[in-house]
C-alpha cells in the first residue's frame, strides 16, 4: 500500500516556479531541486515526475494564475482604458517584486521555444487568452469612445501584448520601474489619441535618400 503524501504539492510548486524562475529550465539540476524544495528524489519523481514535467506543472500554476487575473481584473464599471492600464501595471509590478529575473513565463519562451511543444501549447494559450481580453476591453473603450479612430481594438491588443512582453525582457537589464511606467504611459496615450504626431517624411525622400536629405 502507497504511503499517504505529507507536503503540499501546492506549496511545492510555488518553490518549483521560483527555483525555476531564477535559474531557468537547463540550469536547474535535480540536485537543487531535492535541496529548494526540501524533497527526496524519490519523491520527487512520484509526485510530479521527471525534471521537465515538474516544470511545466510549475509553469501551468503559473500561467493559471494569470489568467485567473485577467479574468477577474477587467470588467464593464468604470474606465476601459485606466482599468487596463492598472492591470498591467499591477501584472508588471507582481513580476518586479520576485526580483530581477523578469517574467517566467517570458523567460520560458525564450529558453524554450521553439524545440519545447509543450511550453510552446501552454505559452499560446496563455498569450491567446491575453489577448482576446485585452481586444475585448479596447472593443469597449472604442464604444465608450475612449479609443483613438486610428487604433482597432485587435492591432491595440497586440501593441500591448507585445510591449508587455518586451519591458519583461528590457527590465532583466534595467529594472527601474520607471522605464515600464513610460511604457505604459507612451502606449496609452497613443491609444487614446493623445500622442503627438510624427513629422511625415517628403513623399520625394526613398529609403535610401534619407540619410542625405538636406
Amino acid at each position: 500500500m502507497a504511503r499517504p503524501r505529507t507536503f503540499d504539492e501546492e506549496a511545492i510548486l510555488d518553490r518549483a516556479i521560483l527555483l525555476f524562475w531564477r535559474k531557468g529550465y537547463e540550469a536547474t539540476a535535480m540536485s537543487d531541486l531535492v535541496g529548494e524544495l526540501g524533497l527526496g528524489r524519490s519523491s520527487i519523481y512520484a509526485a510530479f515526475g521527471d525534471k521537465h514535467q515538474l516544470f511545466v506543472r510549475a509553469l501551468t500554476r503559473y500561467l493559471d494564475r494569470q489568467d485567473a487575473l485577467l479574468a477577474t481584473a477587467l470588467d464593464a464599471d468604470g474606465p476601459a482604458l485606466g482599468q487596463l492600464r492598472d492591470l498591467l501595471g499591477r501584472l508588471l509590478a507582481a513580476d518586479a517584486a520576485c526580483g530581477p529575473a523578469g517574467c517566467f513565463s517570458v523567460n520560458s519562451i525564450a529558453e524554450l521555444l521553439p524545440h519545447d511543444g509543450e511550453v510552446a501549447r501552454l505559452a499560446q494559450r496563455s498569450l491567446s487568452l491575453a489577448e482576446e481580453a485585452f481586444t475585448r476591453q479596447l472593443e469597449r473603450a472604442a464604444r465608450d469612445g475612449e479609443l483613438s479612430e486610428a487604433i482597432t481594438p485587435h492591432s491595440g491588443a497586440q501593441l500591448l501584448l507585445t510591449l508587455v512582453q518586451g519591458v519583461q525582457i528590457i527590465r532583466k537589464t534595467d529594472p527601474d520601474p520607471a522605464r515600464a511606467t513610460a511604457c505604459l504611459d507612451s502606449a496609452f496615450a497613443l491609444l487614446a489619441g493623445k500622442a503627438t504626431p510624427l513629422e511625415p517624411v517628403g513623399a520625394d525622400v526613398g529609403p535610401l535618400d534619407a540619410g542625405r536629405a538636406g
